[in-house]
């Protein structure tokens, strides 16, 4: 059983820097799904597709015979802050803690509070940070059933991306956030349906919010925070974990 597998959706061709980090190593495979055009050396090619779609075509036709499985944007520029390459980092903190899932601290590019607060950066060399991007996700391979298939009812964007990181609460300790490398995104493609209208994606996140909410176990902590009509908004559960994480400067395990 190799280490890792990436898994990548691309347009038409994987990103170069990519396979030349990922492709046919001692301790990594890479394979990757078009929806542009077709690719001979894709597994699929996936048109009128979605972006979770394709990440769940990926997550179904790939081998089962790894022990993690990164997801990884193709627009990602990856940054190591040691004298190690990309994949050799991901090899050393997979090794290292053995997590639920691993990812990486953001760059420019994305709207989080993490990604402008060097202080915090360098403090730490690893950290949780909860409902870091979908972009970048490497997953322990006992858990690929827990996250997948990603939900396609409500519009396959943010909301199936905000309910992956929902499903990382159960084992926050166990969801680490590397600081040893950065990522940022230099691309963002307007014509995707999730950049297309922020109003019809929060929509959409709220929709899948009350559909699952019933089932969600915290969601007393939330009305004592927010107030009986504010926990029903579907970023209270990101705003209440990410604020708890951060103030209380809670480390993995």
């Amino acid at each position: 059983m190799k280490k890792l597998c990436v898994l990548q959706v691309t347009p038409e061709y994987p990103n170069s820097d990519h396979v030349s980090f990922f492709e046919n190593k001692d301790d990594c495979d890479f394979f990757f799904v078009t929806h542009d055009a077709k690719n001979e050396k894709a597994l699929k090619y996936c048109p009128n597709t979605t972006w979770v779609d394709t990440r769940n075509i990926l997550a179904d036709m790939v081998s089962k015979n790894y022990e993690y499985y990164a997801f990884v944007d193709y627009d990602f520029i990856f940054e190591p802050k040691g004298n190690i390459g990309v994949l050799e980092q991901i090899l050393f903190d997979l090794n290292k803690w053995n997590p639920a899932v691993l990812t990486y601290y953001p760059g420019k590019g994305f709207i989080s509070p993490f990604v402008d607060d060097t202080e915090y950066f360098s403090k730490y060399e690893y950290s949780i940070i909860p409902f870091t991007h979908c972009g970048m996700k490497v997953i322990h391979h006992t858990l690929m059933d827990w996250f997948f298939p990603m939900i396609t009812k409500f519009g396959g964007g943010v909301d199936a991306c905000h309910l992956f990181n929902i499903l990382e609460i159960p084992f926050l300790k166990n969801v680490v956030c590397s600081h040893k490398m950065t990522y940022r995104n230099d691309v963002n493609d307007p014509s995707t349906p999730h950049n297309r209208s922020g109003y019809i994606s929060k929509m959409n996140m709220d929709k899948m919010w009350q559909w699952m909410l019933p089932a969600f176990k915290k969601s007393e902590m939330l009305k004592i925070k927010y107030g009986n009509e504010g926990y029903k908004d579907s970023l209270s559960v990101k705003n209440f974990f990410v604020s708890v994480f951060k103030e209380s400067a809670i480390m993995p395990q």
